[in-house]
């Protein structure tokens, strides 16, 4: 499928579906492609409504979460997410080309997300002033803070990045702890302007050295598992290096920050944790 990409906007799409509840069939309207800035009431849905993804069956009235593929396009800020709930399936800029008819997006900034939530999220990173990996990197470091006891109740499969509040302003965004089997209940932590800058200012310069050899127009997973991943790099290249003390001291400074920004409460990470970093 494709269509005019200098003309159009969200696409929809409509898929034929068996309940599993009642085995009925029925229609589900959707999207295969959202454009958020031709479309802004589709794009605060995305923001705002946890329904926009759920089929109900006519006959049963069941609630079903649907995962389908669908493109998420910024042509203001130059980025787009594209929602792929199959890890198999291959994404790259040229489907996308073919998809919107148009011949290149070498100066976008492309990430591919697995779930709704994660590409709602990582949509709202986008958003922000900020590159979207400082915020992975500060989700992935805050996390480590948390007791070993915690985090049988605070799963990582649940804990996200959100708006801090209502106003819902890009630049006030928040760490989501969210409590199992409590739903609705959990815990918010705002991420300061003072974490932000701490973390661009360590990590930027190997984010930019990894920048320099990645292609712009590349769909890439930016998560908390790659967040895992570059930070033993980051260890590994500290602990290499003639700056190895120093670089470590910057390592226990953005800890301390962390915890002191988020938690309110000075925190020392023990030296067994800071080598799973």
């Amino acid at each position: 499928m494709s269509f005019d990409g200098e003309g159009a906007g969200s696409h929809a799409a409509v898929f034929t579906l068996t309940c599993p509840a009642c085995k009925g069939t029925g229609t589900f309207h959707t999207w295969d492609c959202i454009d958020g800035t031709r479309d802004p009431a589709l794009r605060l849905r995305i923001l705002t409504d946890e329904t926009l993804f759920f089929y109900e069956c006519p006959h049963c009235k069941a609630q079903i979460h649907m995962e389908s593929p669908c493109l998420y396009i910024d042509r203001n800020q130059k980025y787009m997410v594209w929602h792929i709930p199959d890890l198999t399936v291959p994404v790259t800029s040229q489907e996308v080309c073919d998809f919107l008819g148009q011949p290149s997006f070498d100066d976008y900034t492309c990430r591919v997300a697995l779930t709704w939530g994660e590409w709602r999220e990582k949509i709202i990173e986008m958003e922000s002033a900020y590159d979207d990996r400082i915020y992975e990197i500060i989700k992935f470091g805050a996390y480590q803070l948390i007791k070993e006891e915690d985090r049988q109740r605070l799963l990582l499969e649940a804990y996200h990045l959100d708006y801090a509040d209502e106003s819902r302003r890009s630049d006030q965004l928040a760490l989501v702890f969210m409590q199992e089997h409590q739903k609705g209940m959990g815990y918010t932590y705002e991420i300061t302007s003072k974490v932000l800058e701490v973390t661009r200012d360590i990590f930027m310069p190997l984010l930019e050295r990894l920048s320099a050899v990645s292609e712009k127009a590349a769909f890439e997973r930016r998560g908390y598992a790659w967040a895992q991943h570059f930070m033993t790099y980051a260890m590994k290249a500290a602990s290499a290096g003639n700056g190895r003390e120093a670089y470590g001291q910057l390592i226990g400074f953005w800890i301390q920050t962390l915890g002191q920004e988020l938690f309110h409460a000075d925190i020392k990470m023990p030296e067994s944790q800071q080598n799973k970093i």
